[in-house]
């Protein structure tokens, strides 16, 4: 690029005008030619345009220059014109830059010389390929993850974990807010430990799957409900060392006595005998034989208070009667068919306790 085409009206006619610009281009290896605005016809439309503007001319540049396909940089007198450049607010897109004329011509120099190279070099329209072919790779693999999501929810079954005298089924979906949701069942001959676990921090959800590992190690341990106490106070330190918001329902079940103990925090629900029973109410019971308890997690709560329309406490008393399989993916569907994108706001989690109609336990 060694000519640069300098836009002016009569209005801007002068031979020091002309020997500022001059100076100017010549000082970043170029060359000026000045051309009437009348004969903005001439213009090459790929090549960069400085524009002189002014009061008396802006109308006139307006209609004829912003109209075409055509990177321009404006030059004004900023002492007696800069509100032109609020008038100008609705043609930004157009507009590559300002050289202020009243500053010497030595100050302008790196300025225009940046302008030049972010948006009118060979260079620069190699990153602007290079940006656009980004920008392709990216939509296309949007597409395939979103192809992905739908088939996944299609056909993934809703998980279920047996354990002695039990059965736990589960569906898991993901959000787009940071952190997740995550949730794990261990158990050995005495217990079984059901831990539901989300955070907003990466951090600390990282610390929290470390952390299961490391409980999932001490299953065989005597006492697993003595384990759960450490996990949660652990959990706990890292959120509040972290400033991250934490929320669980951990929930354990002695398997001889069907007496099940339960440690919660945040805003999710269980659902019991026809009752909704929130995160932060203590809970301790005993279960019988066909029981069925439903585990909202916090993320499924705030997914349904922004996504449906229905109460979710009406939607669990309708649908209280449903088998438990029909009862989660009718929730799913519910929390789901609202969303505008492939994902949820939030990772969400359902899941319900079933005990066997025939398990055998210990009556205390």
């Amino acid at each position: 690029m060694s000519e640069i085409e300098c836009l002016r009206s009569q209005e801007c006619n002068g031979d020091l005008l002309e020997k500022y610009l001059k100076k100017l281009i010549k000082d970043i290896n170029c060359e000026a030619k000045f051309v009437d605005m009348r004969h903005i016809s001439s213009f090459n439309p790929s090549a960069p345009v400085i524009a002189i503007i002014n009061s008396e001319n802006l109308h006139d540049f307006k209609l004829k220059l912003m109209s075409r396909d055509q990177k321009i940089i404006v030059a004004l007198n900023s002492r007696k014109d800069f509100k032109i450049v609020s008038e100008l607010k609705s043609d930004f897109n157009k507009i590559f830059g300002f050289i202020d004329l009243s500053q010497e011509a030595e100050y302008n120099v790196p300025v225009l010389k940046n302008y030049l190279k972010l948006n009118f070099l060979k260079e620069a329209i190699n990153l602007e390929k290079l940006a656009d072919n980004l920008s392709k790779v990216y939509e296309l693999t949007s597409t395939e993850l979103g192809q992905i999501k739908t088939l996944h929810d299609r056909l993934v079954k809703v998980r279920v974990d047996h354990v002695k005298g039990a059965s736990l089924s589960s569906k898991f979906m993901a959000g787009e807010k940071s952190g997740g949701e995550f949730f794990e069942i261990i158990q050995n001959d005495q217990e079984v430990i059901f831990l539901q676990v989300g955070s907003n921090s990466y951090l600390l959800s990282s610390i929290i799957l470390s952390e299961i590992e490391q409980l999932k190690e001490s299953s065989n341990a005597a006492s697993l409900q003595n384990q759960l106490v450490q996990f949660q106070k652990t959990i706990q330190h890292h959120a509040n060392e972290n400033q991250a918001e934490l929320n669980y329902c951990m929930m354990a079940l002695n398997v001889k006595k069907l007496q099940v103990t339960f440690t919660q925090n945040g805003t999710g629900h269980i659902f019991y005998q026809g009752k909704f029973i929130s995160f932060d109410e203590p809970i301790k019971m005993n279960f019988k034989p066909r029981d069925r308890l439903c585990i909202i997690s916090q993320g499924a709560v705030k997914n349904w208070d922004l996504l449906s329309k229905i109460s979710i406490k009406d939607f669990f008393e309708k649908n209280q009667d449903m088998n438990t399989k029909d009862l989660i993916n009718e929730f799913f569907f519910e929390v789901s068919r609202n969303k505008s994108g492939t994902f949820l706001i939030y990772d969400a989690l359902m899941a319900a306790l079933e005990i066997e109609e025939s398990v055998l336990y210990q009556l205390s």
